[in-house]
């Protein structure tokens, strides 16, 4: 059945009377007459009771109304859904973010879009880097954005933001009294380190290896919160982003010491699948926070 014709069969039968249809559907009444006569040839039954002045549905016709008008309705129901997502009035998007972006970089910027779309449904998932760029390259997140660079085939890899790694310490602590501070001078602090899969981790281990240094004493700690409790409160030290120390710095809460050799510099990334069509949502939402996340601290 064509739609076109189911269509004028409806005007015609909501309204049982040709002229005033061909009128609704702006067709001159001979073309309506042809459609509703070429639908009954393809249905093989009379739609129509017609007499001389008068029409009225027969069983098919009947049949055929009460299910056109779920179709037609459906089709608005349709359009409807389509507008509002060119319109970003609904719709929704699964956002990866690696610890140190998820927790400290956008949570502002995310929230002001949820505020300016709320009609756009966010699941921000936030975990290692290795977790959600998998995730990104399995398919199952819309976007994701991360420490990088990372080598991949699957994903497309847009430069976000630049990060630098600090070294960070208590503000009580001895080394921060010390005029010319020297890698060696770690060896006898405990060094706090986010576990495998991190890229701080990976980042860290490989300044050290490319400066020929080897820390004595690692400890893992799954968080950087649990890192960053555990200056405070005592003599460890550790390798962060000054993202992730932003607050506690301007506070006065712990030294920074982010010149050669203890700052390492590196850089966010946005991660979107090849596989995937972005949507409007999407693209939306990668503009929002290219244009208003705070490029430095």
């Amino acid at each position: 059945m064509d739609f076109q014709q189911i269509n004028t069969f409806y005007h015609v039968a909501r309204r049982l009377n040709f002229t005033r249809a061909s009128e609704d559907l702006k067709l001159s009444q001979p073309a309506v007459s042809r459609q509703i006569e070429a639908l009954e040839g393809d249905i093989g039954l009379p739609l129509f009771h017609r007499s001389h002045r008068t029409i009225a549905l027969t069983e098919a016709g009947l049949i055929l109304y009460r299910q056109a008008e779920q179709i037609l309705a459906l089709v608005d129901q349709t359009r409807s859904a389509i507008e509002s997502l060119k319109n970003l009035e609904s719709g929704s998007l699964s956002i990866g973010c690696s610890s140190t972006i998820g927790n400290y970089v956008l949570p502002r910027t995310i929230l002001e879009f949820s505020q300016k779309y709320p009609g756009i449904q966010l699941d921000v998932h936030i975990d290692c880097t290795e977790v959600v760029l998998r995730s990104a390259e399995e398919g199952t997140t819309d976007i994701v954005i991360i420490a990088g660079p990372v080598e991949t085939n699957t994903l497309y890899m847009e430069p976000f933001l630049s990060d630098e790694i600090v070294l960070v310490m208590s503000r009580d602590h001895p080394l921060g009294k010390s005029e010319q501070l020297t890698l060696d001078a770690l060896l006898g602090y405990p060094l706090l380190i986010r576990p495998a899969g991190s890229h701080s981790r990976k980042t860290v281990l490989e300044h050290f290896e490319r400066i020929g240094w080897k820390p004595k004493l690692f400890v893992e700690m799954d968080t950087t919160e649990a890192i960053k409790q555990v200056i405070l409160s005592g003599d460890g030290v550790a390798f962060m982003s000054k993202y992730a120390v932003w607050s506690e710095r301007a506070c006065g809460m712990i030294r920074v010491i982010d010149q050669a050799p203890f700052k390492i510099s590196r850089s966010f990334f946005i991660a979107t699948p090849k596989s995937l069509t972005p949507s409007a949502a999407l693209l939306t939402f990668k503009s929002f926070i290219q244009k208003n996340s705070t490029a430095s601290v």
